[in-house]
C-alpha cells in the first residue's frame, strides 16, 4: 500500500488486525468494542518488525503518483539520454526554481531558564513569498536568475542588489505559470546567446 502511495496509519492496522483476528477464530484481547487492536500492541507489532517503520508522507498529488512508474520513468530517461548525447556540456542546463521568504527563522538566543516565551524581533509575522528561478550548466556557468515577486506591477526598487542580468517579473501567484514560463526562456535564451558570444570573443 505504501508503495502505491496508500500507506495504511497505525488506525488501519490496528483494524485491520482485528478483523483478520476475529475472521480466522484467533483469541486476541482486541476491543469488541472499538473493533480494533490495543495502540501497544500496534506500537509493539511494529517495534518487532524490523521491516516497518512509522514515517510522514509527503503530500502527492494523483497526477504525479500515477505518473511515476517505470514506464513513464523509462521513456523520461531515454529522452535524457539522447539530449545529453546529442548536446555537449556547456549546452545543457539544469533550470529550478526556489522559495524564499522575506521573514528568515530567528537563531536560538539564550533565555531564562523556566521561561515559558522567548520572542525575537523581525520585520514581520509573515513575509511574502519570492520564487527565484536560476539555471546552470556542468561546466559551471551560472545563467542570472529571475525573481518572481508577488504582485500585479512590478517595481524597479525590489530589484535592488540583485545580481548583474537578473530580471524581476510580477506574479498574482508569486509562482512560476505558463506565460512566466515563456519568458524566462526568452530570458534564458538571450543570456546564453550573450555569454556564448563573449566566449567567442575571448577565444578569438
Amino acid at each position: 500500500m505504501q508503495r502505491r502511495f496508500y500507506g495504511l496509519t497505525l488506525h488501519d492496522m490496528r483494524s485491520l488486525a482485528f478483523q483478520l483476528a476475529e475472521l480466522n477464530g484467533f483469541e486476541n484481547p482486541f476491543s469488541t468494542k472499538d473493533k480494533m487492536a490495543g495502540k501497544d500492541w500496534a506500537i509493539a507489532f511494529v517495534k518487532r518488525r524490523t521491516e516497518l517503520s512509522l514515517r510522514s508522507p509527503e503530500a502527492t498529488s494523483l497526477a504525479r503518483a500515477v505518473g511515476f512508474n517505470r514506464v513513464q520513468v523509462g521513456k523520461f530517461f531515454g529522452l535524457l539520454k539522447d539530449e545529453v548525447t546529442k548536446h555537449t556540456a556547456s549546452n545543457i542546463f539544469n533550470v529550478d526554481e526556489s522559495e524564499i521568504t522575506t521573514v528568515q527563522k530567528p537563531v536560538r538566543v539564550l533565555a531564562k531558564t523556566g521561561c515559558k516565551q522567548v520572542g525575537k524581533v523581525v520585520s514581520s509575522e509573515k513575509g511574502s513569498t519570492t520564487t527565484v528561478v536560476c539555471a546552470m550548466n556542468p561546466l559551471g556557468v551560472y545563467v542570472p536568475p529571475m525573481m518572481l515577486f508577488k504582485r500585479k506591477n512590478m517595481n524597479k526598487n525590489l530589484m535592488k542588489g540583485a545580481p548583474d542580468g537578473a530580471e524581476g517579473v510580477p506574479s498574482p501567484t508569486g509562482w512560476m505559470d505558463s506565460t512566466i514560463f515563456v519568458k524566462y526562456l526568452k530570458h534564458l535564451l538571450y543570456m546564453v546567446t550573450k555569454l556564448l558570444q563573449s566566449i567567442h570573443i575571448i577565444n578569438n
